[in-house]
């Protein structure tokens, strides 16, 4: 894991989204979880030998790299808090996949940790382990000398949560960051997600620690707003010469702008065809 602060642990180099610790005198409090057995394990144990006990995990969003954790978390003790939506997508895999959530999570466990296989639950025993507590706009959680300002930040999904810390100047963005790699769009809404970017820009951070990617700065905000007007700005080309839907899809590619995330090729060409169709049906519905 990186340390970004004395208390502020993520883990940016595995599978799946980027799942932080935060170390309190009264517990951690996990943001998202590992998609991997053996990373999740060993941060629950790191976690417990620093401060004794997990007491709460925060997920972001619903899609299955930010809560596959949960299981396990919440074996450990956790409390889960997450936004109300959260329920109406969660525990889901896209169809476009053609297999069961489990499936899919076996899947991942065989390819990228495959010594933790035998500790992947079965399908009757893997817990689907829901927030125990929600929230519609904000929820403030005061923990040690810790407090963890939770706030529904819309964008990449309808229930996506920031989670501000001010004592370590530090905020957890989920999916509404992706730092040098590609974004995915196929849950998104623009102007939420225009509207949440710029809201982070008001915040006292130095860390903006992103769903995927490396922890930057501010300078990640930009970044990622550029990506999108320039995915928007492609779209809205290609519509202006008369292209229809599918057209732009086989001609609009930003494939080798950046790579996907770590252990995800495979997914190149869903994010491109799926990101072409929402930047059409949103600039064609202006």
């Amino acid at each position: 894991m990186q340390q970004l602060t004395p208390n502020v642990y993520t883990e940016t180099e595995i599978r799946g989204c980027d799942p932080s610790i935060v170390l309190t005198k009264e517990g951690a409090v996990f943001i998202d979880t590992a998609q991997w057995i053996t990373n999740l394990e060993q941060m629950i144990a790191f976690a417990e030998e620093k401060v004794g006990c997990v007491k709460y995990l925060i997920n972001t969003e619903s899609h299955i790299d930010h809560i596959f954790g949960n299981h396990w978390l919440k074996k450990a003790g956790a409390t889960i808090i997450g936004h109300e939506k959260i329920l109406d997508s969660f525990f889901k895999i896209p169809p476009a996949f053609n297999m069961t959530t489990h499936d899919y999570n076996v899947d991942i466990i065989e390819r990228q940790d495959p010594e933790a296989l035998d500790r992947m639950p079965s399908e009757e025993e893997y817990i689907i382990a829901t927030p125990d507590i929600t929230f519609s706009d904000r929820l403030t959680l005061k923990l040690g000398d810790h407090t963890f300002d939770c706030f529904h930040k819309p964008g990449h999904s309808p229930e996506q949560v920031s989670v501000y810390v001010p004592e370590e100047r530090t905020v957890f963005v989920g999916d509404n960051i992706f730092n040098d790699c590609q974004i995915w769009l196929h849950s998104a809404d623009f102007d939420q997600l225009f509207e949440s970017l710029d809201w982070l820009l008001t915040l006292d951070v130095d860390y903006i620690v992103p769903g995927h990617g490396p922890v930057k700065g501010k300078e990640s905000v930009v970044e990622n707003k550029q990506f999108l007007y320039d995915w928007l700005a492609a779209v809205a080309d290609g519509i202006n010469k008369g292209w229809s839907k599918e057209e732009c899809v086989e001609r609009i590619n930003f494939a080798d702008r950046c790579p996907v995330d770590i252990g995800q090729p495979e997914c190149m060409e869903y994010i491109q065809t799926n990101n072409v169709r929402k930047c059409y049906d949103y600039l064609m519905n202006k």
